[in-house]
């Protein structure tokens, strides 16, 4: 059996996963993860992956690049931020180059 645990640290989260009977075998395994939450990351990149990690070792299935639905983290404004100027233009080149991409594998299947 598997078992996993989490733990508040200083600075984010300690996940524990033991498995008593690791492939069949009776054998015993502990892994110890500390996932540092409090970086300097406007992105979220170590909560992002800590919530991939723990839906992997809790056997959740988040699709995959094949799948038609895929579970995706992602971090984006707040409702009441207010982007500048530089803000909205680099988003509007990402948007643009996002739906440039979309034409193209629409062309592609069209052939």
């Amino acid at each position: 059996m598997i078992k996993i645990t989490l733990e508040s640290a200083d600075n984010g989260v300690i996940k524990t996963v033991v498995d008593d009977n690791i492939n069949g075998a009776g054998e015993r395994f502990e892994s110890k993860t500390v996932y540092d939450l409090n970086l300097n990351d406007d992105n979220h990149s170590q909560t992002i992956k800590f919530f991939y990690e723990l839906c992997e070792d809790l056997g959740i299935d988040t699709g995959n690049k094949f799948s038609k639905n895929n579970l995706y983290l992602k971090t984006d404004w707040g409702k009441s931020y207010t982007p500048t100027v530089s803000d909205l233009k680099s988003k509007i080149g990402l948007l643009t180059s996002e739906l440039q991409q979309k034409k193209l594998e629409l062309t592609e299947i069209k052939k």
